[in-house]
């Protein structure tokens, strides 16, 4: 018996409620730490979606898959610092453009 839907097919729907989704929070979430964490969530699995499944990098070189993959794991890690030390990064910022 074949398969009505395969593993991209999955994913590809995956992609598309999670992109949908954040565009609807971006519309009527209010800005704030959870809302944060759950974009930061949300980019981390899409991210792993597009490099598990459309990459194809399950036959590419250790070192590359490993680099890709963190830097999957690291920009919704960025994403939540970010938020944490807003007041932090403007002030360091002025300091540095000198205003």
């Amino acid at each position: 018996m074949k398969k009505i839907f395969q593993k991209i097919d999955i994913a590809w729907f995956a992609l598309m409620l999670l992109t949908l989704g954040g565009g609807l929070m971006g519309k009527l979430a209010e800005p704030g730490f959870w809302i944060t964490v759950v974009i930061a969530l949300m980019t981390f699995i899409k991210g792993r979606l597009v490099v598990e499944y459309f990459m194809e990098l399950d036959e590419a070189n250790k070192l590359i898959r490993w680099v890709v993959g963190g830097f999957c794991s690291i920009i919704p890690l960025l994403m939540i610092l970010t938020y944490i030390w807003t007041d932090q990064l403007v002030s360091f910022s002025h300091t540095i453009i000198g205003e």
